[in-house]
């Protein structure tokens, strides 16, 4: 597999309860030579016998994890984060992991890409589904289609290696990749977004966060390059900065 597909790809898990999963994790990412785990508010004692046992001879993922309080800090580096459901229950469009893989993997090349997945019990809440670019479902049987978390890492882990695979031996077939902003830079956009909804008084108080929400999914479809994010925020940054000077001039001419 690439090397750059390697190191630029991360396994999130956010509120993981049981210490075996956790291990369990960190055995299959390395089965398929994945070794970035970030953990979000993970047990205290994750690096605990039960973990070890079941990460067997992948402890050295465990012990390089890095752990956070919050998925937003993350996520932070990344270009394109990416969620994890089984899909039935979210209101929400999703996309079937296996129409989607072909595209992560190229992105990949250049480009760090996380799997985010949530809590064994109830999954991700739908302010962590809002943070990230994509969300994806692992198509299973409609009779039973939850599955375990190291089980659905592993599923992921083993589509993007083999489709990586395939790139490698078609480069004839390889697409042109684009650098993409990450989530701190694109959260600077939204930002911006944001107070000039304010400023423009678009929307009201009690849908404000809904309209925001559907932009940021429509920017997250369009898949900015990180040059013309940065330029939508620079041309939002002094649009507000223009309103601001004509507000206060209007209050200093009244």
């Amino acid at each position: 597999m690439s090397s750059e597909v390697l190191n630029n790809t991360t396994f999130i898990l956010v509120r993981p309860e049981y210490l075996g999963n956790i291990g369990s994790t960190c055995r299959v990412m390395k089965n398929f030579g994945f070794t970035d785990l970030r953990l979000v508010n993970p047990p205290r004692n994750y690096k605990d016998a039960e973990a070890r046992q079941m990460a067997v001879g992948a402890f050295d993922v465990l012990k390089n994890a890095l752990v956070y309080e919050k998925l937003e800090d993350a996520i932070a580096d990344i270009n394109m984060t990416v969620s994890t459901s089984s899909g039935r229950r979210r209101s929400r469009p999703l996309d079937n992991l296996a129409d989607i893989v072909d595209d992560l993997a190229v992105k990949a090349e250049s480009n760090k890409i996380a799997f985010v997945f949530g809590n064994e019990r109830n999954g991700l809440l739908d302010e962590e589904v809002s943070l990230c670019n994509r969300r994806v479902r692992i198509e299973s049987s409609e009779i039973y289609p939850s599955l375990n978390l190291a089980q659905s890492v592993g599923i992921i882990a083993y589509s993007l290696a083999t489709t990586t695979a395939k790139h490698i031996d078609q480069p004839s077939a390889k697409k042109t990749v684009i650098e993409l902003p990450n989530s701190a830079e694109l959260k600077e956009l939204i930002d911006q977004l944001d107070l000039l909804l304010g400023n423009i008084e678009f929307s009201r108080s009690y849908n404000k966060r809904l309209i925001l929400q559907e932009l940021k999914d429509g920017i997250d479809r369009m898949t900015p390059s990180r040059r013309e994010a940065a330029i939508l925020k620079g041309a939002l940054f002094r649009l507000n900065g223009k309103l601001k000077s004509a507000s206060n001039s209007s209050v200093e001419e009244t």
